[in-house]
């Protein structure tokens, strides 16, 4: 699967205040960079054209942050109130993020 194809947007929650996505591993969240690159800014702006808010710098207030490598529910506050109200709760440490790493054991071929 091509993670940067616009079309490739998993949508987890939408309510009128938040958009919870699923964000593949190797995907940058967001670039000012001048060539095209995939990102998932690209693919909410793809997929959600009529959310995006030219007041902020990206279109889109995303709620917290994850690594280009790492894949995971991703949230995005749909208006400035929200916003507000998930930075307060992550400031306050009333919201957590847990991180689950799976290994996969492979036999030496010594």
């Amino acid at each position: 699967m091509d993670a940067g194809r616009t079309e490739n947007l998993s949508v987890v929650y939408q309510s009128q205040d938040f958009l919870v996505v699923n964000k593949h591993w190797d995907l940058r969240i967001d670039s000012r960079m001048w060539r095209e690159t995939p990102t998932l800014q690209k693919q909410l702006r793809h997929r959600f054209p009529e959310l995006a808010d030219p007041d902020t710098c990206y279109g889109f207030r995303f709620c917290h942050q994850l690594d280009f490598s790492t894949s995971g529910a991703l949230c995005v506050a749909l208006n400035k109130a929200a916003a507000g109200r998930a930075y307060k709760c992550f400031k306050e440490r009333r919201v957590t993020k847990a991180y689950l790493a799976l290994a996969v054991r492979t036999r030496n071929r010594a």
